[in-house]
């Protein structure tokens, strides 16, 4: 039986953890075997402090890079419980939304209108006429269609608008997985396509059109990006950019730079290691080779390109909007395994209360580490598939994972799960999960645990014609 070199697993430290005398991980000053016990499972846990702490450094880093005025707005879809959101905020963050859902979200958070820029490829003409009349600070337009839209209701409202070009420059980061690679011209429809010609043509249509503002461009590449010289990479069309604005007699102001910096405790799983995990199991490592950069070494990349385009009277305002290297590490998922099944020849399954169906969505086309939580030093020497609750074959958190022999009742942590988990789980016949906030040692419940009522709330069954039949 293989024991696992630790050396291929991180430290329960590179999360901010401790591990206490009865082996326990913990969070904050608590046992994460207590959280469970106390606030059931599955649930969230929350590390506040940390996740404040965090989106101050990245503000510090990337304001201490650039010699220019530098803004930071949280994507709400990468994370939009409420308590996450006031954490961010308080550390200085202002907001970039695209539903109707996320602008509410941030006015009711306390977000002025001109703190919030509003994007995505799917704006109705209503979310955008609502946009316009709460004179939102900027709106990043994806497709020349959309553009037509603003003009129309500009005109129709006598109003103004000030706008982002967004910008695909069919660029793809080295070996990033279709699925994240918004850069990508022939992947992705997301934006204005450079090499067709649609920005020029975009930049010749706002000469003509008084009310929208031009502002500058948006470019965001992809996410889970592990490397700093990628994000300069797909800057490399920023001079042909500032020629076209310069021929449309349009000034750059601002240059915002989107998000994708990767957590650096989890990963991405590459197009070929995705490949070889679906077809034959093979689960890759969280290592990958490259050194993880830093806030300050993405910064320092982004910086020294849009410094060399701009004369250093003329810099434009850089905005970025980082999510997941935000959110993903300070917030962790605890599950319980409820049975254990080993077929002779076949392998083991740990049954757990919460899986892909469910809470782990992102585990699909992501590593994220594992800890035993109620013994997190066990070796491990069990190969096993990890599984949900669910009656769905597919409802697998990840197959062929190392992890120390578990029993039924033991307590499992998925890591960095504070990016994309919560925003993208169901129900599927279980109620949701509780979401707990600790902080110096004290937890806080920021979500409650969903109840029958609460699930069917938005349902209009007619309850008395069944209660009429029933006593029939």
């Amino acid at each position: 039986m293989r024991k696992i070199d630790m050396k291929e697993t991180l430290s329960p430290n590179a999360w901010g953890l401790e591990i206490n005398s009865k082996g326990e991980l913990t969070i904050a000053g608590c046992s994460t075997v207590e959280l469970a016990a106390e606030f059931g499972t599955p649930v969230h846990i929350v590390h506040d402090e940390r996740l404040q702490k965090t989106a101050r450094q990245f503000l510090t880093s990337v304001e201490a890079a650039y010699p220019g005025r530098v803004s930071v707005h949280y994507p709400f879809k990468c994370n939009s419980v409420p308590g996450v959101v006031q954490t961010i905020q308080r550390a200085g963050f202002k907001a970039e939304v695209m539903t109707e859902f996320e602008l509410d979200l941030a006015r009711y958070l306390g977000y002025r209108e001109d703190e919030i820029i509003v994007n995505g490829p799917c704006k109705t003409d209503d979310f955008l006429a609502k946009c316009i009349d709460l004179r939102v600070r900027l709106i990043i337009v994806d497709s020349v269609e959309e553009l037509l839209a603003i003009e129309r209701l500009i005109e129709w409202k006598n109003s103004e608008v000030d706008v982002l070009l967004r910008v695909n420059p069919d660029f793809v980061p080295r070996g990033m997985n279709q699925g994240s690679a918004t850069g990508s011209r022939k992947g992705c429809a997301f934006g204005l396509d450079l090499k067709g010609g649609e920005v020029r043509y975009a930049l010749n249509l706002l000469k003509g059109t008084p009310g929208i503002h031009f502002q500058g461009f948006h470019l965001h590449i992809g996410t889970g990006i592990r490397n700093s010289r990628d994000h300069a990479d797909a800057l490399a069309c920023l001079p042909s950019l500032v020629e076209d604005a310069r021929h449309a007699e349009q000034r750059i102001r601002i240059v915002d730079v989107g998000g994708g910096f990767a957590s650096m405790t989890t990963r991405e799983l590459t197009s070929c290691e995705m490949l070889r995990y679906q077809a034959f199991g093979r689960l890759p490592s969280l290592q990958d080779g490259q050194q993880p950069p830093s806030f300050s070494d993405f910064a320092g990349e982004i910086s020294h390109v849009v410094t060399q385009v701009f004369p250093r009277g003329e810099l434009p305002e850089l905005i970025y909007e980082p999510g997941r290297c935000i959110a993903s590490s300070n917030q962790l998922l605890l599950l319980i395994v409820h049975r254990v099944k080993t077929r002779l020849g076949a392998g083991k399954w740990l049954i757990a209360d919460g899986g892909l169906s469910t809470v782990t969505m992102p585990t699909y086309y992501e590593y994220h580490e594992v800890f035993l939580a109620n013994d997190v030093n066990r070796p491990r020497t069990d190969k096993v598939t990890i599984i949900g609750p669910a009656c769905f074959a597919g409802d697998i958190v990840y197959r062929n994972k190392w992890m120390p022999v578990v029993h039924s009742g033991e307590v499992l942590a998925i890591m960095d799960t504070g990016a994309y988990f919560t925003a993208l789980e169901s129900s599927f016949g279980f109620y949701r999960p509780a979401i707990v906030s600790v902080g110096q040692g004290e937890p806080r419940v920021i979500r409650c645990r969903e109840l029958f009522n609460d699930s069917i709330s938005r349902d209009t069954i007619a309850v008395h014609d069944i209660i009429e039949e029933e006593a029939a």
